[in-house]
């Protein structure tokens, strides 16, 4: 009957293993049962900051990092508490994988492997340029988002932006008393067919700056959603509060004498329709928006240059 092998010691396989981690390019630390640092190549050294040859149990490691402010990035008020809750979760499984960051900037993507008999082998590889290039990556998208969302011309949100305020509103699950603006510019098409499609480009600029000069930023939503039609969302605003900013917007462009060629007043006038409801979901926003859009026409139809409120947007 043969014999059973007794497994390698730790201290007949390190020496082995020692030229293949020095060579690896990535951390690679050792902690046996006992939780005392068996072997660390050079880039743990490096890495955590540690006296290079010291031998720290991993508590001692994590506690020096903590102290000192160098090495790994452990961010905890109580590290004992920290280190407790950490301790139940190493060892817990035998293969883990997380990632953590450096105090100078850099990412190592950590694996732990339970080795019987011998300990935790640990292996840290450098993430940090993969990491950067998903934070330009997220960054990028969520640029795009935006972009996606904003109309280029006057930095207002566009239908897009709409369609997500529609959905935030309904989803919060919270009745609102929402007032909605229509706005549209008075003969804007006899506009651009008498000075040209670019000064027509900078009217509609001009009007939304002039749309935004008239409220505080977080009072209302602003928005292009069509050639020269804007609309204005004013959140828990009622008839009183819209009415007042419409008018507000009327002044300021009728003081600011646009100059329009073709208009019988001599200058760039808007046509405004206000309405107001209590928004429970997306079918009570269409209404709103339906009520404000009559209301403009009403504007229109009665000469121009003038707000209308609907009479009940319910």
């Amino acid at each position: 009957m043969k014999q059973a092998q007794s497994s390698p010691s730790l201290a007949e396989l390190l020496p082995a293993l020692k030229p293949l981690f020095d060579d690896s390019g990535s951390m690679v630390f050792l902690y046996d049962e006992s939780d005392d640092l068996a072997y660390a190549n050079d880039q743990f050294y490096e890495l955590t900051c540690l006296d290079p040859g010291s031998t720290p149990t991993w508590s001692d490691m994590i506690r020096i990092c903590h102290r000192t402010g160098r090495g790994l990035l452990i961010e905890a008020d109580d590290i004992e508490t920290w280190l407790s809750h950490a301790r139940k979760r190493r060892g817990s499984v035998p293969y883990r994988q997380f990632e953590i960051d450096t105090v100078d900037g850099h990412w190592l993507l950590i694996t732990e492997t339970i080795i019987p008999g011998l300990g935790i082998l640990g292996i840290g590889v450098d993430i940090t340029r993969a990491k950067n290039t998903t934070t330009v990556l997220q960054h990028e998208y969520q640029q795009a988002l935006v972009e996606a969302e904003t109309d280029a011309l006057t930095q207002m949100g566009n239908r897009r932006a709409l369609d997500r305020l529609r959905r935030l509103l309904t989803l919060s699950g919270v009745n609102r008393v929402i007032s909605a603006l229509m706005i549209d510019i008075d003969w804007f098409k006899p506009y651009n067919d008498s000075l040209g499609h670019l000064q027509g480009d900078e009217c509609l600029r001009i009007i939304a700056d002039l749309i935004r000069s008239g409220f505080r930023s977080e009072e209302a939503y602003p928005l292009r959603i069509g050639g020269e039609e804007f609309l204005i969302l004013m959140v828990d605003a009622d008839e009183r509060a819209a009415t007042q900013l419409a008018r507000r917007i009327l002044r300021t462009i009728r003081s600011r004498a646009i100059p329009h060629p073709t208009s019988q007043v001599g200058h760039v006038t808007l046509s405004i329709g206000v309405a107001t409801s209590t928004v429970t979901d997306d079918e009570t926003i269409s209404t709103l928006l339906n009520a404000a859009d009559k209301a403009l026409y009403e504007s229109k139809g009665s000469g121009r240059d003038r707000v209308t409120v609907a009479s009940n947007a319910d």
